[in-house]
């Protein structure tokens, strides 16, 4: 496919990201807030509550690689949308009518995590067709201003979810499914991206699994596929359960705060993300990703024992900023490796694996802090990843060949 320069098809793209991003940053805030302070659950149910938030992508994710392949991305993806809308208008009306339950909760966001199961391969897989179109095929540079934008959207929804004290729940949902509705109808603004495989009449059509097969095949067989994604799936068991579960009880038990509080810690840490990827797609591509990843990874565990020190609010607000512009480096070199390994006709199946692979660990991770704050308290409890990410670190850089990898190594083979 040529390489053009139509700018149009980048700015529609990052138009549906911002928009779906927004619901997702008000989704991060209104959730827990209904959970901990609305429904006064404890450490371990909000650990439950959120496992189940996360738990679809672990379930789903290889399946919607999978149907993502075989679709017309586009409208596939507006579809998606639009279902996801229906969510936070329908939980709207049960909460206007009483009607909201922790059991309730759980459903609305197992549900709505299952239709993100599916619209997050197909998104990143529609980004190589738009960095083709609009970048000259600078897929590092579309990956960094994708998550850029992604985690900047998600702080504006984040400080709108930090209002829910003053707003209510309901106009908060009301957002949510507006934004949901806005990010479809930018995506039917991008042309028509056709299935990356397709299979005449004649010939019989294999199975969901057997093309999940393949796709984790091509993961197993690529050495550096395979450390990006060990690495950024034990890091999710880590890391996800302090920033889903940790915090909105650290800022309820030890800080004395309610929504905005919790909005904010998250608006220092996505912000971080967003400004650091912001800056890296201006920058000459890293040419040592493996190592830069690794070494971001540090900077969650120093901060986490800086917070173990029980530091004055406006000092964890700027330890998860500093954690923010770190981890921005590594998700976005980390989604480039991937993009970039990809084969075509395969690259959403092996997103989904990468996705697994970075959000699978959560729901682990947040079922664990539970019982790990419970029993040790969350000033405490913030010692235990990050002396399990020192082993980590350790048992990876030994073990595989994540330090060494550089850009433009070369895509991953096909399975036979």
């Amino acid at each position: 496919m040529p390489a053009t320069d139509n700018k149009s098809d980048l700015r529609w793209y990052m138009g549906g990201i911002s928009t779906y991003f927004f619901a997702g940053g008000v989704q991060s805030v209104l959730f827990p807030w209904l959970i901990v302070f609305v429904l006064q659950q404890d450490a371990e149910r909000a650990g439950i509550a959120q496992m189940f938030a996360m738990l679809p992508m672990l379930l789903l994710g290889l399946f919607g690689g999978a149907a993502a392949d075989r679709k017309e991305l586009r409208r596939y993806l507006m579809r998606l949308q639009l279902a996801a809308a229906v969510v936070p208008l329908a939980l709207a009306c049960l909460y206007a009518a009483g009607y909201v339950t922790f059991e309730v909760l759980i459903i609305q966001a197992i549900v709505l995590a299952s239709l993100g199961a599916y619209t997050m391969p197909a998104r990143d897989s529609l980004l190589s067709r738009v960095a083709q179109t609009s970048l000259g095929g600078r897929i590092q540079q579309a990956v960094t201003i994708a998550t850029g934008v992604q985690f900047l959207s998600q702080v504006v929804g984040l400080l709108i979810g930090g209002l829910a004290t003053i707003l209510g729940a309901v106009p908060l949902m009301l957002a949510q499914s507006v934004s949901l509705v806005a990010a479809a109808a930018t995506t039917m603004k991008l042309p028509k991206a056709p299935p990356s495989v397709v299979h005449a009449s004649h010939e019989k059509k294999p199975s969901q699994l057997s093309q999940i097969r393949e796709g984790i095949e091509i993961v197993r067989r690529s050495a550096d596929l395979r450390s990006v994604i060990l690495m950024m799936f034990f890091a999710g068991i880590l890391y996800i359960g302090v920033f889903m579960v940790l915090f909105p009880i650290l800022m309820r038990d030890v800080y004395g705060g309610g929504s905005f509080e919790i909005a904010f810690i998250n608006v220092c840490f996505f912000g971080g993300i967003g400004i650091s990827s912001m800056i890296l797609s201006r920058l000459r591509p890293i040419r040592r990703q493996g190592r830069a990843i690794m070494l971001a990874m540090c900077t969650g565990s120093i901060m986490m024992v800086f917070v173990h020190f029980h530091p004055p609010l406006w000092a964890v607000y700027m330890l998860a900023l500093c954690w923010g512009l770190a981890s921005g480096v590594s998700m976005s070199q980390s989604r480039a490796i991937v993009q970039i390994a990809a084969t075509d006709t395969h690259r959403a199946r092996v997103l989904s694996v990468f996705q697994i692979g970075m959000m699978g660990g959560g729901p682990i991770g947040a079922f664990m802090s539970g019982f790990v704050i419970q029993a040790l308290g969350p000033l405490d409890a913030v010692l235990v990843p990050s002396s399990c990410m020192v082993v980590l670190w350790i048992v990876i850089f030994f073990s595989t060949n994540l330090w060494k990898i550089e850009a433009g190594t070369g895509q991953a083979a096909k399975p036979a």
